[in-house]
């Protein structure tokens, strides 16, 4: 039976928690003493399987002199958590990723997007929110981007449906989606992104579930996220996440190579 799966943003901040303890060569039971807990209890809060209570948040910080740097993570953690909109932000996983490998049948990747267009797509999926809960996803998402700019950023692989190159969205005309198109187009050619296209006649549509992704780690088992209406699901169970990675495998079959792709979208920015 598979263990409850291990939420993204708790695992980061056991990582950080970690990272402190290490630095002043203590071990796990050390910090469980000063904190009044049991050796297991405090492995869980490293591990990401328990979540760390408020209550001990500032004393851990404390304990571990660090400055409070893990006070500032568990908010992070504690609001990405509360977050009822977790559409392909999980900063942490691409943070850590070697590799990411996306595959998205309904709009230009996250990473991709520019902000007008990644706005005009939260108009659209969310008509009933207010402006103000759209602008902060919208800056969720430009902030996810910074790992493009990055020099240990991740290998980026995404595989694109054609038509999602020609869909307008937010009722905003040609003109911003074309922008949209540029943008795809410099980071082509910077080669931060190795793009595909699957065109729209191809045989098969083995992409039919909608959009994924696949993180490859240096040091630990690779995972998979889906995305669904309202969030994203982590994939840890080895056996579905070998059904992710067949998947893209058989898209990257039926897709235009990268140069041909390259050159799809030159011919659409008309360069």
């Amino acid at each position: 039976m598979d263990r409850k799966p291990v939420d993204p943003a708790w695992k980061h901040f056991g990582k950080i928690l970690r990272s402190h303890r290490e630095r002043l060569n203590l071990r796990q039971i050390d910090v469980a003493g000063t904190m009044g807990v049991v050796g297991s209890y405090y492995s869980a809060w490293e591990t990401g399987r328990r979540k760390v209570d408020e209550k001990f948040v500032n004393a851990l910080d404390k304990n571990l002199k660090a400055g409070g740097r893990i006070a500032e993570a568990w908010q992070k953690a504690q609001s990405q958590i509360k977050s009822p909109l977790r559409f392909a932000e999980l900063p942490e996983l691409e943070g850590n990723a070697t590799q990411l490998r996306e595959f998205n049948p309904w709009v230009l990747s996250g990473l991709l997007q520019t902000e007008d267009y990644a706005r005009a797509v939260f108009q659209d999926s969310f008509p009933g929110m207010p402006p103000h809960g759209i602008e902060e996803l919208v800056q969720t998402r430009m902030a996810r981007q910074k790992i493009l700019r990055d020099d240990s950023r991740p290998l980026v692989f995404i595989i694109l449906a054609q038509a999602v190159l020609h869909q307008q969205v937010g009722g905003r005309g040609a003109g911003l989606l074309q922008d949209q198109r540029r943008r795809v187009l410099q980071e082509m050619e910077s080669g931060k992104v190795r793009v595909q296209i699957l065109p729209h006649d191809t045989g098969h549509h083995y992409g039919n579930g909608g959009p994924f992704r696949l993180y490859t780690f240096a040091d630990e088992p690779p995972v998979a996220s889906a995305e669904y209406m309202t969030g994203e699901v982590v994939i840890s169970n080895k056996d579905r996440h070998q059904e992710c990675v067949t998947t893209f495998g058989l898209l990257q079959g039926e897709a235009h190579s990268e140069s041909a792709s390259l050159r799809i979208v030159q011919e659409l920015v008309g360069r």
